[in-house]
């Protein structure tokens, strides 16, 4: 039997007591499973959860057996929030695409033990605003980093270089959250997994949003093994930002912050945050893998 035929028959038999297993997207590879809808004075209940246990397990294998491994899980957490001008949102795309066109990071990239990373651009924005994914990349040579370079260059943009993109609040605990499920519902499987915050100013806290701040955020990545790294973009209405981002938003081992001084620095600021984090040290500890634990998201 396929896979996907499998996976089929796996949600139908788990859809009898377990109704929310059907939403899970079957190309990602956590095992994250509501018994909410267990009902232990049903009819024939043992045999059926029995059944759905081993169908469980099935759909795990399945997914492990899918995941492909690399050394880094990458998402480039971008501010999209009302405070970007048009012009700010392209120099943060232009910098980070030629960051990947730089020979050193094409180098970094492939260093590793697998040799390919995995990266994602996410936008960010207000709490209660959609974020807007690239999707996942596996980038493995100087090739591959030019044709990721080349979709950050124009992601959002039109024709007429008009930007499509958030607004409102500075949602950063809502981004973090976001990427956290970004790097728990992929495909890949990586020694490290990194997000990649940059932003212009602290987080706004509106109570229409009610969106998790970021403080909250954190913790949840942090008990998921994940780093958080921040790329602060100082202006004057915020001159120490990379203070707040240090005592903030940070977290995990070898956090740090690169600032930039400014948007038109942005482009050094991300090429050297990418090459430290792609060229990382840092001990790769056992770890509990919590992505295999049912956590209900705020």
């Amino acid at each position: 039997m396929r896979l996907n035929g499998l996976k089929q028959v796996i949600s139908n038999n788990l859809s009898l007591i377990f109704p929310a297993i059907t939403k899970m997207p079957f190309d990602t590879k956590p095992c994250r499973f509501n018994f909410s809808g267990y009902e232990p004075g049903h009819r024939n209940s043992m045999k059926q959860l029995a059944r759905c246990i081993v169908a469980a397990l099935a759909l795990c294998f399945a997914s492990h057996a899918q995941a492909e491994q690399v050394d880094l899980e990458l998402v480039l957490a971008m501010d999209a929030s009302g405070s970007i001008s048009n012009a700010e949102y392209i120099l943060q795309l232009e910098g980070t695409a030629a960051a990947f066109r730089d020979p050193a990071i094409q180098a970094a990239i492939t260093s590793g033990p697998a040799g390919k990373i995995a990266v994602s651009v996410m936008l960010w924005s207000d709490a209660a605003f959609p974020k807007i994914k690239s999707g996942w990349f596996v980038l493995d040579s100087a090739r591959s980093a030019d044709t990721f370079s080349r979709l950050v260059e124009t992601f959002q943009l039109s024709e007429d270089r008009t930007v499509d993109i958030g607004g409102g609040g500075t949602g950063i605990g809502a981004g973090v959250r976001e990427a956290v499920d970004m790097l728990n519902t992929n495909t890949h499987q990586g020694l490290r997994r990194v997000i990649d915050v940059s932003g212009d100013g602290i987080e706004t806290e509106f109570s229409f949003s009610k969106g998790i701040m970021v403080r909250d955020a954190k913790l949840i990545a942090q008990a998921e093994g994940i780093t958080i790294n921040g790329l602060p973009i100082l202006s004057e209405n915020f001159p120490a930002l990379d203070e707040y981002y240090r005592d903030e938003v940070i977290a995990g081992p070898g956090a740090f912050v690169e600032k930039a001084s400014g948007f038109e620095d942005f482009g050094r600021a991300i090429r050297r945050k990418l090459l430290r984090e792609i060229q990382s040290q840092v001990a790769i500890a056992p770890r509990h893998d919590s992505r295999r634990i049912a956590s209900n998201r705020p």
